[in-house]
C-alpha cells in the first residue's frame, strides 16, 4: 500500500469532516432565523439530508471497497460519523425549545454526539413530541448506517491486502 495513497485518503476525509463542522457552526440554524418556515419544510429538509447522506455514503462506499485500503475505509467512516452528527445536530439546534439543556450549537451538537455513541449522559433530554421523534429516528438511522459502514471498514481488511481490486 503506498503511503501517499493513505495520505491521500486522510486528507480527504479531514477536509470533508472540516468542511461538515465548518458549514454547521457558519449557516444561520437560529431558531429565530427559521420560525417564518413551516414545521413540515424543516421535516422534508432533514430527510433530504438524510437521503443525501445515506447516497454519498453508498457512493464513497463502493470507492473504499474498490481501493481495498483500511486507511480508506477509516477515512470513510471519519467522513460518515462526522456527517451524520452534524446532521442531527442542525435539526437539534433548530428544535432547542423542545430540549432540556441545549441552548448553544455546542450543546446540539454535543447531545448529537452523545446520542451516535449511545453514551447518553442524561443532561439534555428532548421534552418536545418532534423532538423525541427526531432523537428516535436519530438512534435507528445510527444503527443502520454507522454499523453498514462500520461493516464495510471491517471486512475483508486483511493484513498485507494492499492491491486494489478491479
Amino acid at each position: 500500500m503506498s503511503v501517499v495513497a493513505e495520505i491521500r485518503a486522510w486528507a480527504r476525509a479531514l477536509a470533508g469532516c472540516a468542511a461538515v463542522v465548518g458549514v454547521y457552526w457558519i449557516v444561520p440554524l437560529h431558531v429565530g432565523e427559521l420560525r417564518g418556515g413551516h414545521g413540515l419544510a424543516r421535516v422534508a429538509g432533514t430527510l433530504v439530508g438524510l437521503g443525501l447522506l445515506t447516497y454519498l455514503v453508498a457512493v464513497q462506499g463502493r470507492r473504499a471497497l474498490r481501493a481495498r485500503r483500511i486507511g480508506e475505509r477509516l477515512a470513510l467512516l471519519a467522513t460518515v460519523v462526522t456527517a451524520v452528527a452534524v446532521l442531527f445536530a442542525s435539526r437539534y439546534y433548530t428544535l432547542a425549545g423542545q430540549f432540556h439543556g441545549i441552548s448553544t450549537r455546542l450543546d446540539a451538537f454535543y447531545f448529537a454526539v452523545a446520542t451516535l455513541t449511545t453514551v447518553g449522559y442524561g443532561d439534555i433530554v428532548p421534552t418536545g413530541q418532534a423532538a423525541r421523534a427526531v432523537v428516535t429516528v436519530q438512534m435507528a438511522f445510527d444503527l443502520i448506517v454507522i454499523a453498514s459502514v462500520l461493516t464495510l471498514v471491517l471486512s475483508s481488511a486483511r493484513p498485507g491486502d494492499d492491491t486494489p481490486t478491479s
